[in-house]
């Protein structure tokens, strides 16, 4: 083999490797693009698919939400309900009791009479007013006059206790 046959040889070889390299540099790319595009495809689905959830979370949310919402305002109506049969029922106690001491007080006028007419200002003022106005008033007067208004639960208890006894004994006779 003369020099000259071994120079194209090796210069053939070059060029093939060469040509070999180029094409495997070419695939590289074309397989890391591809990879790219599979990637950036799969965060494109992965978001839309977070996007889609979030919105499904958000729209639960509202539903739950409101849902409540309507609970508690059902909850605050028959709250509401509650108070006002409770107000007037204890406005009509009030007047049943004025009453019953204005009846009982036929000898002692003057000292039944400021009694009877606390007790008829105060069922006035239960059905007269709001329910948070009772409220706000009994609290301002329990501050104003705290043994009254311990006197009065004493009272209004031993009444009480008294009218369940009396009922027992009713029933225990007829019974």
């Amino acid at each position: 083999m003369n020099a000259n046959t071994l120079k194209d040889t090796v210069s053939h070889a070059k060029n093939a490797a060469d040509e070999a390299v180029d094409n495997a540099t070419d695939k590289v790319s074309q397989m890391s693009r591809k990879a790219r595009d599979t990637a950036t495809e799969a965060l494109n689905d992965t978001k839309d698919l977070g996007q889609t959830a979030a919105r499904k979370l958000k729209a639960q949310a509202a539903e739950a939400a409101a849902a409540a919402e309507d609970r508690l305002d059902d909850l605050s109506d028959a709250a509401q309900s509650g108070l006002r049969s409770a107000k007037s029922k204890l406005s009509d106690g009030s007047d049943r009791l004025a009453k019953a001491l204005h009846d009982a007080a036929d000898g002692t006028r003057a000292a039944s009479g400021r009694v009877v007419e606390a007790v008829t200002d105060a069922a006035d003022h239960l059905r007269a007013g709001s329910i948070s106005d009772l409220v706000t008033s009994t609290k301002a007067y329990a501050r104003r006059h705290p043994g009254t208004v311990v006197a009065g639960a004493a009272v209004l208890g031993f009444a009480f206790a008294h009218l369940i006894q009396s009922q027992a004994r009713n029933r225990n006779r007829r019974g």
